[in-house]
């Protein structure tokens, strides 16, 4: 595994790479593994791809460091579920909202997701704007 730290849109990650030369390859992004599958008509990678190589189910289990994952009983902050585009912000601090409201929709794969309160509370802040990107476990709302 090479082990290299990139930076996007100000996010710093640490990322483990395996075998290039295969596919698919097995990454690590700050703890959380994936799969990626290359395509061996892409040759701007400069990655040569046997041409007999096919796909392969590779079981990865998805781990969050404890570092980045927010505590349990974090009652007071909502994180963002996955990587996507905030659509539109419906609260603002003080405004109250019970469990289950709509506060805001995340664009995440091309799919509208509903971000819900999860309990009854009062909005102290909201870490987010209209067609803001976030990333996975960025702070969106905190409450009082």
């Amino acid at each position: 595994m090479k082990n290299i730290k990139i930076t996007v849109n100000g996010h710093e990650y640490q990322v483990e790479v395996g075998e290039l030369n295969t596919s698919p390859i097995a990454v690590t992004v700050n703890g959380n593994k994936y799969v990626v599958e290359l395509n061996a008509s892409n040759t701007e990678t400069g990655i040569a791809v046997p041409p007999n190589s096919k796909p392969v189910s590779v079981p990865m289990t998805r781990s969050q460091p404890a570092a980045s994952m927010p505590p349990a009983n974090d009652t007071h902050a909502l994180r963002a579920p996955m990587p996507g585009l905030i659509l539109d912000v419906c609260i603002k601090p003080g405004d109250k909202v019970t469990r289950g409201q709509h506060m805001m929709s995340l664009e995440a794969m091309k799919m509208k997701n509903s971000i819900r309160s999860p309990r009854d509370a009062v909005i102290a802040s909201v870490g987010v704007v209209d067609n803001q990107k976030v990333a996975y476990n960025d702070m969106l709302v905190t409450f009082e």
